[in-house]
């Protein structure tokens, strides 16, 4: 395990102990997590917001950070146990994706509404920004192929979208640096299915989406 990962690790195990937070779940600040863990507040950021995604952890200007759905999390850390115990591999793991994935396209067509498609064109922006930076670039493609999942409006799927977070931040190390042309053509192919989206055609955002994943196998 990566620095990185320990580090998150420890964060979520410490905030998972309820002794460690208050009555209505709400948790340190980040100052007060960085000198605990003796940290930069930018890596706890990073921390907390992988908590957040993961349906965790709930951040509000005004309440601070507070513990959710620890129900869900220990489904989802037993579904990655069973990742890690069976030796699933990437390619295994991206035919998963791709069914899953584009069989979502028709729910996420007939349910998805402004908020969230607006949602959906600010991550390919974040994408094309950060394309020199690999590693930022990638944590927004991964949370644009997310923030479909949730816009599909089903909560099963979710528990599927969690364990995908937690699967690449474990992976993320492993894989190849890409270039600023691989993320702005991915952020192009990912606009066209969103194009599709908004023109209510799930059928060809579907067949985009499937030839997209699997571009990315390669």
């Amino acid at each position: 395990m990566d620095n990185k990962n320990e580090l998150f690790e420890s964060i979520k195990n410490y905030l998972l102990d309820d002794a460690n937070r208050n009555a209505d779940g709400r948790i340190e600040t980040e100052t007060e997590l960085a000198v605990r863990f003796n940290t930069s507040r930018y890596k706890v950021r990073q921390a907390l917001s992988t908590l957040v995604q993961m349906g965790m952890l709930e951040r509000s200007p005004r309440r601070g950070s507070v513990l959710k759905n620890l129900e869900q999390h220990n489904i989802n850390h037993q579904l990655l146990m069973q990742f890690d115990l069976s030796g699933f591999d990437i390619t295994e793991f991206t035919e998963a994706r791709i069914l899953i994935e584009c069989a979502i396209i028709p729910l996420a067509t007939r349910r998805i509404f402004p908020a969230m498609l607006s949602k959906l064109e600010n991550e390919l922006r974040l994408i094309e920004e950060n394309a020199d930076n690999p590693q930022v670039a990638d944590r927004h493609d991964r949370d644009f192929h997310l923030l479909l999942l949730q816009a599909s409006g089903n909560r099963v799927l979710q528990v599927f979208s969690d364990v995908l977070i937690t699967y690449f931040e474990k992976t993320r190390e492993s894989l190849p640096a890409n270039d600023r042309q691989y993320f702005l053509d991915t952020a192009a192919k990912q606009r066209e299915i969103l194009l599709h989206i908004k023109k209510g055609d799930a059928q060809m955002a579907s067949e985009l989406m499937r030839a997209h994943l699997l571009e990315k196998r390669l």
